[in-house]
């Protein structure tokens, strides 16, 4: 909303101070406005419209990855105050952090709201509105400004603070937006978060999803892209999921033709090194992963001439992989092996082939059915780095995989990440740490009450304890159950002995000899949290682990 002289117009860039005859009046495009007056107000139009165009042209937007703003808030000095801003919506609505850490004069922490350069300066771009994410130290901003625009206006813009996670806010969110597209007069909103990356990141995607046409790879490979690099913890995955699970609103739709103009598009070039993915993503998020990508294990390592490489079995990667393939059944993967540019071809290829059958066969051993698994040599073709160095032709010395096939994901259904995945990861390291006769707690292994039933994350966790088993031959381990305190001690003792039997079943039929696999149940003994509660009862009904040979 632009405020004129004494009189308020909502929507209207014009303002009165003298006078047009009727007949001049006659050929403007202007609503009547004074109709009581007799004589018709002269009005001084201002010197541009501010249009999609405009801000195209001045910010020189190419594609939604521009920065008219860098990372230490230069690039564009009227806009000073920001950091890493970028378009979302030509004209529309625009992302980014607020320049504290970086700004030359009033240095201030982080974690702040825009300085007040910062909120002048939208302001006088002809910003409509300000929104900031987060919530620390929003108490001590102004919550508007009101300057002289660039067209020769004066302009009011209002700051606001939204949460970034909450569906309602989102939805005011989108709402501003809408009004910000389909009228033509009403300014940009700029929506940010401290740095311009996750939060503002995360908000822009789902405004791509809502008058883009995003789909959810596409949003999150955009959220990936927009971090700069920093995307690359596991808890970030919880944002990728709050993306993906987003749904439009369908009151703020817009027509195709105005979506076209308004919405810029992905860079022609995507750099795939900057989105990260990563072993650890085919694992946690394998619906993030197109077909076709191809990872590069880097924790693989090949000596000149080598054909295989120490200790396969606690390497990280190959831990990982086999994690990977275990627990998406219909993921299919290519092996891949290659060289440097030593030597000639024809040697070069009978190498990568080999080493690329190295890892095949560990697989295999791994109980990975050769039927998800096929294997190739590249020789020198296909270098990843420079082949002019020592560190580089160590670095082609490789292995990748390559996505042939895998599940098709419902998008339709909330990815789930489970709070404590990451224990799950670690269970080969509890044992590793742990002595003989310790208990090691399967922390995945959860039973509702009265039930022996192993949940779907208690079988990723048993697969892993399997490959440890597997990959530690003499080892004997004892399976121990638990209930809570709920019921009777008589009837306790053996449901626990059946939850712990459970485990074993699974063991032995992934071909464990019994042997060395022993089970009982303590009933409600030795409680791990207080009966009280709900949450300590479910902590209680266990499986534990006891090593008994080591």
């Amino acid at each position: 909303m632009f405020h004129y002289d004494s009189l308020k117009v909502d929507s209207v860039n014009y303002h009165i101070d003298s006078l047009y005859s009727p007949e001049e009046l006659m050929l403007m495009d202007i609503p009547e406005i004074c109709p009581s007056v007799g004589l018709a107000p002269k009005i001084y139009l201002p010197e541009f419209i501010m249009s999609n165009e405009y801000y195209i042209e001045r910010y020189n937007e190419k594609d939604l990855l521009t920065k008219i703003v860098d990372n230490r808030g230069d690039g564009f000095k009227e806009l000073y105050g920001t950091r890493n801003l970028r378009p979302i919506l030509h004209g529309v609505a625009y992302r980014g952090g607020a320049n504290n850490y970086y700004h030359k004069t009033n240095k201030r922490k982080n974690s702040n709201p825009l300085p007040n350069d910062g909120l002048e300066n939208l302001c006088n771009e002809g910003f409509a509105h300000s929104i900031y994410l987060y919530r620390t130290n929003w108490e001590s901003v102004e919550k508007s400004k009101s300057c002289n625009c660039v067209n020769n206006t004066e302009n009011n813009l209002t700051y606001s603070q939204f949460d970034y996670f909450d569906r309602e806010h989102i939805r005011q969110m989108m709402e501003l937006i809408y009004e910000s597209a389909i009228d033509k007069h009403a300014g940009p909103v700029y929506l940010h978060c401290w740095n311009g990356w996750h939060a503002s990141g995360f908000i822009s995607a789902v405004i791509l999803k809502q008058f883009c046409g995003f789909s959810d790879l596409d949003a999150v490979t955009y959220w990936d892209l927009g971090t700069d690099g920093a995307n690359t913890s596991p808890r970030y995955n919880s944002i990728r999921e709050k993306i993906m699970a987003f749904e439009p609103f369908d009151e703020f739709k817009l027509e195709d033709s105005l979506g076209n103009k308004i919405c810029p598009p992905m860079p022609e070039y995507i750099d795939s090194s900057q989105l990260f993915l990563s072993l650890e993503h085919l694992l946690i998020v394998p619906e993030a992963i197109p077909i076709g990508t191809t990872l590069i294990l880097n924790h693989i390592k090949f000596g000149p001439n080598k054909t295989s490489f120490s200790s396969p079995n606690s390497n990280e990667d190959l831990i990982l992989l086999v994690k990977a393939l275990l627990k998406s059944p219909e993921l299919h993967i290519e092996i891949s092996g290659h060289t440097d540019r030593s030597g000639n071809e024809t040697d070069n290829k009978r190498l990568s082939k080999e080493r690329a059958k190295f890892v095949y066969n560990h697989l295999i051993n791994k109980g990975i059915s050769e039927k998800k698994l096929t294997y190739k040599g590249y020789g020198s073709s296909k270098p990843a780095y420079t082949n002019k160095t020592k560190r580089g032709r160590a670095a082609n010395r490789r292995i990748e995989i390559k996505v042939i096939n895998k599940k098709k994901e419902n998008m339709t259904v909330l990815v789930s990440e489970n709070n404590n995945a990451e224990a799950s990861l670690s269970i080969h390291s509890k044992l590793d740490a742990s002595k003989a006769k310790s208990a090691v707690i399967l922390s995945q292994v959860v039973f509702e009450p009265s039930q022996t039933i192993i949940n779907e994350n208690g079988i990723l966790q048993i697969d892993s304890l399997f490959l440890y088993l597997k990959s530690n031959p003499k080892l004997k381990i004892e399976i121990v159950g638990y209930t809570d305190i709920s019921g009777i001690e008589e009837k306790n003792i053996p449901l626990s002995a059946l939850r712990a039997k459970a485990v074993y079943d699974q063991l032995i039929t992934k071909g464990i000899a019994p042997i060395r696999l022993y089970y009982s149940g303590c009933g409600s003994e030795n409680p791990i949290a207080p009966n009280k509660y709900k949450w300590g009862r479910d902590l209680n009904r266990r499986i534990e682990i006891l090593l008994l040979d080591k």
